[in-house]
């Protein structure tokens, strides 16, 4: 009786065991409070909130603000310093989320345009703002003439006109340069004289070269002839010879300088025809769209502008040039009247003592 009873108890145990067994498998995970599941929500709520987003679009400054794909921008916090750096897409928009709320300076860049800096934003937590940024393309030779308009053609003859004769007439004067010093030569022409040797007198001009070499020879050459002639010859006679030298060597000198004159006064006209024609184009769109859109008004002002500045561009350094030359041709002339006048007097002298 006592082994039935003890039996007994062993499977009741066994049985208990077996039931609490399965009684702790078939348990459900412990159930979150409603209130629970609502604090975790506004706590994933506020964490995505903090990211701001900052995105935009760049277009070029076209009448059609065609989208500039592969445009670098670099978007800086200003409180530390941190850098983004995002790309735009085929469409030119950009975008960088997860952003702490602050301050921010925005700057793009892209091969063949101008880069824009420092254009600043404020965003908020949680917030997003959206901002369009204009590019300029940059200029080539071509595209930057044809602002100009139809005034580029003349600006562009008067250019090519000026420099031409510009460097004609360096070359010119630098060719006229005598080969031996003006003071070296006078006392040469001097001492020939001195020595009455006229032919050795005409030597040194030969080989000085240059407008007073040249007229100096006439006159010495006038002289020579007469004492060949075995005649008087009068101060007067001399004096013609020279004159009619320096007929021909000054007006060489003078040569296309009326043309580097005019140049120098019409260009800047030019200019001005161009800026008048700008404001023009520039008050008719004004007229036409208002003044709501900028991008309407560029073409007309900046061709004005150009244009100016093209005119006074080739008119300042025509002028310039222009008077460098007169004052060297008048300086030719002075010292041809001095030195022959010098010279002359010097003949009759010498032909009253013989």
């Amino acid at each position: 009786m006592t082994r039935l009873s003890l039996i007994l108890m062993l499977v009741a145990c066994m049985f208990m065991s077996t039931g609490i067994v399965f009684a702790q498998d078939e348990v459900e995970p412990p159930t979150v409070d409603a209130a629970d599941e609502t604090v975790e929500t506004q706590d994933v709520g506020d964490t995505m909130g903090v990211g701001a987003t900052i995105k935009g679009e760049i277009i070029d400054t076209s009448t059609e603000q065609k989208p500039i794909e592969d445009v670098t921008v670099k978007i800086v916090n200003s409180a530390d310093g941190q850098e983004h750096i995002v790309t735009t897409d085929k469409d030119g928009i950009y975008e960088k989320t997860g952003l702490p709320a602050g301050r921010y300076t925005i700057s793009v860049s892209k091969e063949g345009y101008g880069d824009r800096f420092g254009k600043s934003k404020v965003v908020a937590a949680g917030g997003e703002i959206f901002d369009r940024i204009k590019m300029r393309e940059k200029d080539n030779i071509i595209s930057f003439f044809k602002k100009f308009g139809f005034v580029f053609y003349p600006l562009a003859i008067c250019s090519v006109v000026a420099l031409t004769f510009i460097i004609e007439r360096l070359f010119t004067f630098v060719r006229s340069r005598s080969r031996i010093g003006t003071e070296q030569f006078i006392a040469s022409i001097a001492d020939s004289l001195r020595k009455e040797n006229i032919m050795e007198a005409v030597s040194t001009c030969e080989e000085a070269g240059g407008p007073l070499a040249n007229v100096l020879k006439a006159g010495l050459l006038r002289y020579s002839q007469a004492q060949i002639e075995e005649r008087d010859i009068t101060k007067e006679e001399i004096q013609e010879a020279i004159e009619e030298a320096s007929l021909l060597e000054i007006p060489e000198l003078e040569r296309n300088l009326p043309v580097l004159g005019t140049v120098a006064v019409v260009s800047p006209l030019f200019g001005l025809l161009g800026t008048v024609t700008g404001m023009i184009t520039a008050f008719t769109t004004i007229a036409l769209e208002g003044t709501g859109d900028p991008q309407q008004l560029a073409g007309g002002i900046s061709q004005a502008l150009l244009t100016t500045a093209g005119g006074l561009t080739v008119a300042i350094p025509c002028l310039i040039f222009f008077q460098l030359f007169d004052s060297w041709v008048n300086r030719h002339m002075v010292e041809i009247s001095q030195v022959s006048t010098e010279i002359v007097n010097q003949l009759i002298v010498g032909e009253a003592n013989a």
